[in-house]
């Protein structure tokens, strides 16, 4: 993958979101069209976020999501003992 193609995927969800709000913005706005849009936008977004990882893996950086804290690891035992110290 490209850095162009990864650009071309951003700019393209920048668009269909600026499409979205102008159809939200419309006096009587079109459900139809804004669900189309919608779906379009989170294809591109998936197709970024693919781009992306395969990118990394590329370069080396395999990063597993899933496998990360979402928070820093805390410690099983207290580092001081009460009472001792």
């Amino acid at each position: 993958m490209t850095s162009n193609y990864i650009r071309a995927l951003a700019l393209r969800h920048a668009a269909l979101e600026r499409q979205i709000e102008t159809e939200l913005k419309a006096p009587l706005p079109d459900t139809l069209k804004i669900m189309r849009l919608k779906k379009l936008r989170l294809a591109c977004r998936e197709s970024l976020r693919d781009a992306i990882r395969r990118k990394r893996r590329v370069r080396g950086q395999r990063v597993i999501p899933s496998a990360m804290p979402s928070h820093p690891a805390r410690p099983a035992f207290p580092a001081q003992i009460p009472g001792e110290g």
